[in-house]
């Protein structure tokens, strides 16, 4: 059974990434093609009502998808073993006991799931 959830969690973890690249792909498309249009009618912000938008605000990051699940817990993790942020209890404690790399999701591509 868990076996199964955690092959459940791996495709979707290999499909947010899939929709994640698609989304950056289609955002590109659009800014250019914005772009080319203000451009060709000599268009202001105010007239495309971006004169309200405010630079301050960084742009929402995407969600991540999971790098570490542990199956027994059902519990899931998407940072990394670099330092950024803090992690859980559970990964703390697979670090110390030398078994993190049990609870490391495998993605090999979009289409393959290990």
């Amino acid at each position: 059974m868990f076996n199964e959830i955690r092959t459940l969690d791996q495709q979707i973890a290999a499909l947010q990434a899939q929709r994640d690249a698609l989304f950056r792909a289609k955002r590109k498309e659009a800014v250019e093609l914005a772009r080319t249009l203000v451009q060709q009618f000599q268009l202001t912000p105010a007239q495309v009502a971006l004169s309200s938008l405010s630079r301050s605000h960084a742009p929402s990051k995407l969600k991540r998808p999971a790098t570490f699940y542990d199956p027994s817990r059902g519990l899931s993790w998407d940072g990394t073993l670099s330092g950024k942020g803090r992690k859980p209890n559970w990964i703390k404690a697979a670090m110390e006991d030398g078994t993190i790399e049990h609870f490391r999701i495998q993605v090999q591509n979009a289409n393959s799931v290990v």
